[in-house]
């Protein structure tokens, strides 16, 4: 049996979101032809993201220096607490679907917070010989985007390089182990009336589909 972990990176709803409806057609998909594994949803802006502050890093540094989980403040233990859980549930899992729109050309601010949170020195890579060594081996990820322009569904070379959000996942996945990546594109949606819209994110929907039997 795998665990897959679904982070959903979007604020709006899957009624007004492609992003999330083609997302929830996956998860649908791969339920129904994977009916052993276990899935669990993380949504970043319903459930929240811890933030890493001065508070943070203050409780890390008490960490480091000596000072025991019991000794910190009640505040500290609560945040920390939520960390490593998110961290665990990260590590533990063996699939990783990330549902996102793109923003000015990368990931939304709390799909960052949550990757920051949870790639960590020591848990998700160390420190080889030739430099940093991923320890997340055997694992695979998918990344479900939607855009207003397009990036990947184009002849345009030049675009697919100004997706950097998409770039950057794959590459950091890739620095902890996750080499077995791949992107769904919903895409051009400023550009499209509501049924083009519609037809376009079934179309995307049905590759997503037939991406969740073979994931």
């Amino acid at each position: 049996m795998s665990t897959v972990l679904v982070i959903k990176a979007h604020p709006k709803t899957e009624a007004v979101s492609n992003a999330l409806t083609i997302g929830d057609r996956f998860i649908e998909t791969y339920q129904q032809t994977h009916s052993q594994d276990q899935i669990l949803v993380h949504d970043l802006y319903a459930e929240g993201v811890p933030e890493i502050d001065s508070s943070n890093l203050d409780s890390w540094k008490k960490l480091t220096n000596g000072v025991t989980y019991q000794e910190l403040s009640k505040n500290e233990q609560i945040l920390l607490s939520r960390q490593q859980q998110l961290q665990a549930q990260f590590i533990q899992a063996d699939k990783y679907v990330f549902i996102s729109p793109m923003y000015n050309l990368f990931l939304p601010n709390r799909l960052k917070m949550y990757l920051d949170l949870v790639i960590v020195s020591t848990k998700t890579w160390v420190e080889g010989e030739h430099g940093p060594e991923g320890t997340l081996h055997d694992k695979k990820a998918i990344h479900i985007q939607s855009s207003g322009g397009t990036y990947h569904h184009t002849d345009n070379a030049f675009m697919a390089t100004l997706d950097m959000g998409d770039s950057y996942l794959k590459a950091l996945l890739g620095q902890v182990g996750i080499k077995d990546y791949q992107g769904i594109y919903c895409e051009g949606n400023s550009h499209r009336d509501a049924d083009d819209m519609a037809a376009n994110r079934e179309i995307i929907a049905k590759e997503a589909e037939k991406a969740a039997k073979e994931f």
